[in-house]
């Protein structure tokens, strides 16, 4: 877990932007996993929410998370073409690690789920 209320800011907004490019992937495909993403992706909005105070009080504009989750969409959005119409075999793996990772990276830091 980040140790600053800004980075806690800045860490719950790029996953929740990640999971909820994630779930509009899913929720396109019929994947019956979109309702697990998008349970984990308010709960990333539920932390960003309750940590929020204490991160603008520590200087984080109030802007700021929008363009946090904004980044975590596109990044998410980015790999996602990559898999999905790259036509190189070596780029779709680098992508689906890359998005596994990410991915991964937000969902252990919730507990329980």
């Amino acid at each position: 877990m980040p140790g600053t209320p800004w980075k806690q800011a800045e860490v719950f907004s790029i996953c929740s932007g990640r999971l909820a490019a994630l779930a509009a992937r899913q929720q396109a495909n019929d994947d019956p996993q979109s309702t697990r993403t998008l349970r984990q992706r308010d709960m990333f909005d539920l932390m960003l929410e309750a940590t929020l105070p204490d991160a603008v009080s520590y200087g984080v504009p109030e802007d700021e998370p929008l363009r946090w989750r904004s980044s975590g969409w596109s990044e998410t959005a980015i790999l996602l073409s990559n898999i999905s119409y790259s036509f190189d075999a070596g780029r779709v793996e680098r992508a689906q690690a890359a998005l596994e990772q990410r991915i991964a990276d937000c969902t252990g830091l919730l507990l329980g789920d």
